[in-house]
């Protein structure tokens, strides 16, 4: 693993782009702020998107199948099926779910929980919470290739981190 600390937001991303277009790898970046040049695609939304519908369709279907199916009474002459009461549970589990799938999917997304990592000891890494752009190349081929592209991006430091 190759930890690389830059100057500038600019020189990382240049140095970042130079990689994935190049060099074979797996290339994260820490900073203290989020990027000027807008977020990335998150795939939570869409995750909160199906774990809400899955809760209201099974909460549903779990309602449906119990009054016409599994116990059907006739109370009141109402119908087996009268879906208008099944609405404020189905509410409740399409919350429940969404927000379930939402908390499991930020979870895996950032890889937590993760009680260590190599990259830690890192001594560019101390930086980074005061302002510093920090690289991190793991699973490359060629680690003369990678060094060559941090310093011609203008690394201030370049540091190898065993894993």
């Amino acid at each position: 693993m190759i930890v690389a600390a830059f100057a500038t937001e600019r020189a990382l991303h240049d140095a970042v782009a130079d990689l994935r277009r190049d060099v074979t790898c797996r290339v994260e970046t820490y900073g203290a702020s989020p990027p000027e040049e807008g977020g990335s695609f998150s795939i939570v939304p869409l995750l909160m998107l199906g774990g809400g519908m899955v809760g209201a369709v099974g909460g549903f279907g779990m309602q449906v199948y119990a009054t016409t199916l599994a116990y059907p009474q006739d109370i009141g002459g109402r119908p087996d099926l009268s879906w208008p009461s099944y609405i404020p549970a189905s509410f409740e589990l399409a919350v429940m779910g969404a927000v379930l799938a939402g908390m499991i999917g930020y979870f895996a997304t950032v890889r937590l929980p993760r009680l260590h990592d190599p990259v830690d000891e890192a001594g560019a890494m101390q930086g980074v919470m005061t302002g510093g752009h920090v690289a991190v190349v793991r699973g490359f081929d060629d680690s003369d290739a990678v060094r060559a592209v941090f310093v011609r991006h203008g690394a201030l430091t370049i540091e190898d981190i065993a894993p």
